[in-house]
Parts: C-alpha cells; sequence; structure tokens
C-alpha cells in the first residue's frame, strides 16, 4: 500500500462554523493573557481581549469520475475494483496532502540556516525548533517535515539514527519516522527546493466540508447512454490555510 496522509492529519481542525454555509472562522491570537498586579484597594482594570477571529472561505472542490466500461458495478472483478480503488485512494490522498503542504509552503517564515549538509542538518533543524519553542509553543505541539533527500543526510548522523528505534508503534502507524529535539518527525515529499518545515499545528488548520469517498456505482440503470458500465466517483470539498506565517519555518536551498 502506498503511503497517504501524513501532515494533513497533523494539522488542526479548530474553527468556529459549519464548513457546508461555505466559511468558517478560525481564532486568531498572537498573544498570551498577561498577568499583572493586583491592587487589593482598586482591584485590577480589565483588559482588552486580543483574540480575533479570521474568516476562512472553502474554496477547494476535488473530485474524480472514471469510466470501467463492460462491466456493471455489481460484476466488476474483485481484483480491478481493489485495484481501481486503492488508486482512487492514493490520488485523492495525495491531492489532500499536496494542499496541506502548499499550505505551509505559501505562508510562512523562512529559515535563515545555512543548505543543509550531512555535517549541518542535524543542528539546522534543532535551531529552527528552537525558533518555534521560543514563542511558547510546546514541543507536543510540533511537527518537522522533511524531504526524503534530507533523511538520508540525517540516517548518516548518529544523533539522529540511534534515536529511531524509540519511535513506538503507534507514532509509526502515524507516520512519524524519529524525533528531533523532543519534536516529531515526518517523511515525506516536500516540493522541489524544501529541505524541511518545523510547524506548530495550532496555526495550521484543515477544514473538510464535505466528501465522497471513493466508490464505483452503476451506469446502467435509468441511462440512455451507457450499457453494461460503471464508475468510480469520488469528491472533496475542503480548505486547508496556515493562519500565523511565525508558527511555519520553511528551509529552502539558497539558490531558491
Amino acid at each position: 500500500m502506498r503511503p497517504s496522509l501524513k501532515i494533513r492529519n497533523t494539522f488542526s481542525r479548530d474553527y468556529i462554523g459549519n464548513p457546508t454555509a461555505g466559511a468558517v472562522n478560525v481564532p486568531v491570537r498572537n498573544t498570551d493573557v498577561t498577568m499583572r498586579d493586583y491592587d487589593i484597594k482598586n482591584g485590577l482594570a480589565l483588559e482588552q481581549s486580543a483574540t480575533d477571529y479570521k474568516n476562512i472561505p472553502i474554496t477547494k472542490n476535488k473530485g474524480l469520475n472514471e469510466l470501467i466500461d463492460g462491466y456493471e458495478a455489481a460484476a466488476v472483478p474483485d481484483n480491478l475494483m481493489a485495484q481501481r480503488l486503492e488508486s482512487a485512494s492514493y490520488s485523492s490522498a495525495k491531492t489532500l496532502e499536496d494542499d496541506a503542504i502548499l499550505a505551509l509552503t505559501t505562508t510562512n517564515t523562512a529559515s535563515t540556516q545555512p543548505d543543509c549538509t550531512k555535517e549541518n542538518v542535524y543542528e539546522n533543524i534543532v535551531k529552527d525548533i528552537a525558533n518555534i519553542a521560543k514563542l511558547g509553543v510546546d514541543k507536543n505541539r510540533m511537527y518537522v517535515a522533511i524531504s526524503y533527500d534530507v533523511e538520508s543526510m540525517l540516517l548518516t548522523d548518529e544523533k539522529y539514527s540511534n534515536t529511531a528505534s524509540q519511535i513506538g508503534a503507534e507514532l509509526a502507524r502515524e507516520g512519524v519516522v524519529n524525533k528531533i529535539n523532543g519534536v516529531k518527525v515526518i517523511t515525506q515529499d516536500l516540493g522541489e527546493s524544501v529541505e524541511y518545515i518545523v510547524y506548530a499545528t495550532e496555526w495550521c488548520q484543515a477544514i473538510d466540508e464535505w466528501k465522497v469517498n471513493p466508490v464505483v456505482v452503476d451506469l446502467t440503470t435509468g441511462s440512455s447512454e451507457y450499457i453494461g458500465a460503471s464508475a468510480l466517483k469520488g469528491r472533496f470539498v475542503y480548505e486547508d490555510v496556515v493562519t500565523d506565517a511565525k508558527a511555519v519555518i520553511v528551509k529552502k536551498t539558497a539558490s531558491e
């Protein structure tokens, strides 16, 4: 089975409203509640909340519709059915994953680390993890997505390779391959020139309006055009967005 969703599954689903209305509101707060000195005589003046809400329209509407000629839905051979459903599941998952990665690479802060080599790759990632942590983000709410090329470099680093066996089965099922400085690591094709992405999940939103999972349906019944035919169909309506560029650090090669 080919890999499916990894990065998008880590995104938050923290929004207000019903996605079927066409848009939702995501709470956006860049500052924490302030602790101040309390005056026993005069009390403590009210402070205005810094929480705003960002309106996120649902813009992505993707589908698949493939003719399977020569078979009614009930007569499609099991091996053909399994092959087409597996292919449809992969294609839909890859589209969703690519759009999640696009959200990260569109709204972010550029890393200032030098291009990765076998000698500095681990240190580069640790420094950018620290930059996100300085915003007050717990490491349990952060992820590092690395390209396959960067993974090859990391595997020659003893600090990285010696800890890979400590990842439990549950994390492995989620696509986590290791941890760096306490932050879970995911390996994925991040696109040309992207070496790694460090991101905080609270500011990365995945919004699912509705979906029709891939299914084979009969086209013969009630149709004047199709005889002995069926089709593989599916549809996804969704949105992926980063609400604060400071919560995502993207490392691209210097040439880019």
